[in-house]
């Protein structure tokens, strides 16, 4: 009997080590950190459709809520959880701009008389989670407001399940629109001159959009100066990228993941997700897929041959019937950014686009850099081999990666010397 106890403990610990364990390039520097943080979202994740499957809970809502329960253990442990009100160094306030929720981060310098940067944010999760209030999003825009003295304000856009595109991206146009007002700009002591959008992921998608159609906007005479996208997703019509497929069980984005993330987004039966992995839904016999909007993400053409590799292009001959059609978004360029003509790209601000080696939105970022260049936007290209999604976001403990510090500094170091 004594040897049960032993036994158990053998088994539960091979158990454990096989559910967290999985295989990782070798150039990811602290592989079972991240093991044991795609553990935890996983394990997020099965819960979350155990409690829809039951009946009990919304898929999207449930993992809100066990990321806020863990938020919330977090909280005491760091001082950036602290509601609005003036703050050591950075006086943070919650409040509205066009009737969308915003926080408001005024730096301690600056405002009598000297004019101060200024940068709208667009926090990432898929378009269904996160909030910029928390974590270590209201922690690096606390940074860049002290650091850079800066007024940042992070935009808190409306999420799926309670909406769906395009009300995100009209609640960050909206916000935009109204922070780039000079009423505002002269109320905050914001240099015209100096106005930044920036976001990290679906956030990066948004702000991609957004410059696009502000770059356009005759009647906004204040247009951002810069753009910086942190792995920006910027297109639905091809998930056989070779970052998509290189990356496909990578943590913490799987290409099942991102897909789910677009058809949630984009309001489309999510039974479509097995014809969406294979790319039935661009095939050729679609029309309105013309040859000009494929040559967009031709990322035979678009990409270094070092990220080539040796996939091939996926183009199948007769998929889906009207899926392009029954989801019109798809084709949209406020959706996916990556599909806007050239014309429209070389409106667009000076641009930062931050891309990672283990990530499956890689060459969604390359292309974009690729065909802004193209279209005489000057870019620059930070791109981290040893990245991950999601790394820019865990810099404080227990998940703090030395990629996503770095990654973090190397944001706010080009903020620095291009805002």
């Amino acid at each position: 009997m004594r040897l049960l106890p032993v036994v158990v403990t053998v088994v539960l610990t091979v158990a454990l080590a096989y559910y967290v364990y999985i295989p990782l390039p070798d150039s990811i520097e602290e592989p079972w950190k991240l093991m044991t943080l795609d553990a935890a979202f996983r394990t997020t994740m099965h819960l979350a459709s155990l409690k829809a499957w039951l009946g009990f809970h919304h898929y999207v809502k449930s993992i809100r809520q066990s990321t806020e329960g863990f938020e919330g253990m977090m909280k005491g442990m760091f001082s950036s959880e602290s509601g609005g009100g003036v703050m050591p160094g950075v006086k943070v306030s919650d409040i509205t701009f066009a009737g969308i929720p915003v926080r408001l981060y005024e730096p301690p310098a600056g405002g009598e008389g000297h004019l101060r940067r200024g940068l709208l944010f667009f926090h990432g999760g898929g378009w269904a989670l996160g909030s910029g209030k928390k974590g270590t999003y209201d922690m690096i825009n606390r940074m860049v407001s002290d650091e850079l003295n800066t007024v940042v304000v992070s935009v808190e856009y409306s999420l799926y399940p309670e909406v769906h595109f395009p009300v995100p991206y009209l609640d960050c146009l909206a916000a935009a629109k109204h922070f780039l007002s000079p009423e505002v700009l002269t109320k905050y002591a914001i240099d015209p001159e100096r106005v930044a959008v920036t976001g990290d992921s679906a956030g990066g998608n948004l702000a991609a959009a957004v410059a696009q159609e502000i770059s356009l906007d005759d009647t906004v005479s204040v247009k951002f100066s810069i753009q910086a996208l942190i792995y920006p997703v910027l297109q639905a019509l091809d998930f056989n990228t070779p970052s998509y497929l290189q990356n496909q069980h990578i943590p913490i984005l799987y290409r099942t993941v991102m897909v789910r993330f677009w058809l949630q987004y984009l309001g489309a039966d999510l039974s479509l997700q097995s014809q969406w992995l294979t790319n039935n839904h661009s095939s050729s016999h679609h029309s309105n897929i013309t040859p000009e909007l494929r040559a967009r993400i031709d990322w035979n053409v678009l990409l270094p041959p070092k990220h080539k590799k040796s996939y091939k292009p996926l183009v199948v001959e007769k998929g889906s019937q009207g899926s392009a059609k029954e989801v019109p978004g798809l084709l949209d360029v406020r959706a996916a950014p990556l599909l806007a003509e050239p014309e429209v790209l070389a409106k667009c601000p000076r641009a930062y686009i931050l891309t990672c080696e283990h990530d499956v939105l890689r060459d969604d970022g390359l292309m974009y850099a690729r065909r802004l260049q193209d279209a005489g936007v000057t870019v620059t290209s930070d791109h981290y081999e040893d990245g991950f999604h999601g790394c820019f976001s865990f810099i404080t403990w227990p998940f703090e990666f030395k990629v996503g510090k770095r990654v973090v500094r190397g944001y706010i170091n080009w903020l620095k010397n291009n805002l």
